[in-house]
């Protein structure tokens, strides 16, 4: 895996959602969040659980079920696990490694550190909390 902390710092700057974060914010992710490697096919979020992480996708995809018809596919850059962070409820979707993953995982408290210490980073959350909405809207009002 990876053999230096700045090898993580390195993959973190690189995901858009941490875009604009200054270094300082970036290695504060580092300290607070693991770096897992996750296995194809394996099940990381099940819809109905409680969930207590917010997932970053560092390589590699996952599959994301709902009520949908069509599994959404979320790849490098992109996340999950926000909405029940946020609101403390059920996980909405399921969500199963559609390859070999490298993830980085932030638990409740870290993920409450973080958004205190950067509004962007919290804003951003806000923005793909607002898009998956809209887009759920759209397919119900379809």
């Amino acid at each position: 895996m990876l053999k230096h902390k700045s090898e993580k710092i390195e993959l973190l700057e690189k995901l858009p959602l941490f875009d604009g974060l200054t270094r300082k914010q970036v290695e504060q992710v580092g300290r607070l969040a693991d770096l897992i490697a996750v296995p194809a096919g394996r099940r990381l979020a099940t819809a109905g659980e409680y969930g207590g992480e917010l997932i970053v996708i560092v390589e590699g995809d996952v599959s994301v079920t709902t009520g949908r018809r069509r599994p959404l596919r979320l790849g490098p850059g992109e996340f999950f696990g926000e909405m029940s962070l946020v609101d403390g409820q059920p996980r909405s979707a399921t969500v199963v490694a559609e390859s070999d993953l490298l993830v980085l995982v932030v638990g409740q408290r870290a993920f409450s550190s973080l958004v205190e210490a950067s509004p962007l980073l919290a804003l951003r959350i806000m923005q793909v909390l607002t898009r998956r909405l809209r887009e759920t809207e759209s397919l119900v009002s379809a």
